[in-house]
């Protein structure tokens, strides 16, 4: 896949609590299910972002012990099967936390990044729709970008725009959204506007990417900005040579020349 979709989002532990309140008794305790199946997933997931897959398996599996029907660690145990690179077990439990609860918006935005990265794009945008829509998802931001990068794929750039516009609304310290405006407004022959996403973009990333180096570069050079152009093209030389966006820096270099 080409582009990095958003999936973490999606796991904050704020929004990992499932509805309504089951207890059952365990010898002589009661156990409350939901809250075991929330303490598992969550001590799980801060292992799988720690990059300790097997201690994340074994509390995903104590929380699927809990309660084998529960959309939460299902779509847990998904993203451990997508840290080991297994696409047909992760697509098995994306498909039983959905099964479980049909409405779960963190599982609806990790599978449509599943199903996009296979290229299915109409298949994932339907997701992310059902996933964007949830007024409770603490992800929304993230849902409507990759609903935005669906567009994009599927033709569509006008949608995409509005989807990635939302985006930036829903999540004022989203990064990604601003380069894909920077670069719909680009090929609109929108400079100035491009410019400004562009530059909002530089704000919020930590590192540019060969990608926006090379964006950044065509636009200084349509507005005139000489000082930022070359800074740019030199960032791309230094850090990115063996990048596709270099050699494409180049042809259009060496066009520029002999157009003279």
């Amino acid at each position: 896949m080409r582009r990095f979709f958003r999936v973490f989002p999606g796991l904050l532990i704020a929004g990992l609590l499932a509805t309504g309140c089951v207890t059952v008794e365990s010898g002589q305790r009661e156990v409350n299910v939901d809250n075991a199946v929330t303490s598992r997933v969550a001590a799980g997931l801060q292992y799988l972002q720690q990059g300790d897959p097997s201690e994340a398996r074994r509390h995903f599996s104590r929380a699927l012990a809990h309660n084998d029907d529960s959309a939460v660690a299902h779509n847990a145990m998904a993203l451990l099967y997508k840290y080991e690179n297994d696409p047909e077990r992760e697509e098995f439990h994306y498909r039983k936390s959905l099964k479980a609860d049909s409405n779960y918006a963190p599982a609806l935005n990790n599978y449509g990044t599943m199903l996009y990265s296979r290229g299915d794009y109409q298949g994932a945008l339907e997701k992310f729709k059902r996933a964007a829509n949830d007024p409770s998802y603490q992800g929304r931001g993230s849902a409507w970008d990759n609903m935005g990068r669906c567009y994009r794929e599927l033709g569509d750039e006008e949608a995409a725009k509005k989807a990635f516009i939302k985006a930036i609304r829903l999540d004022s310290r989203a990064v990604t959204p601003n380069l894909e405006l920077a670069e719909l407004y680009y090929k609109e022959e929108r400079m100035r506007m491009g410019w400004d996403y562009y530059q909002q973009y530089l704000q919020r990333s930590g590192r540019q990417s060969a990608r926006s180096l090379w964006l950044g570069i065509r636009l200084a050079n349509d507005l005139g900005y000489e000082d930022q152009q070359s800074s740019y093209e030199l960032a791309l030389e230094n850090i990115y040579r063996r990048s596709a966006e270099y050699r494409e820096w180049q042809n259009w270099k060496a066009s520029q020349e002999s157009g003279k």
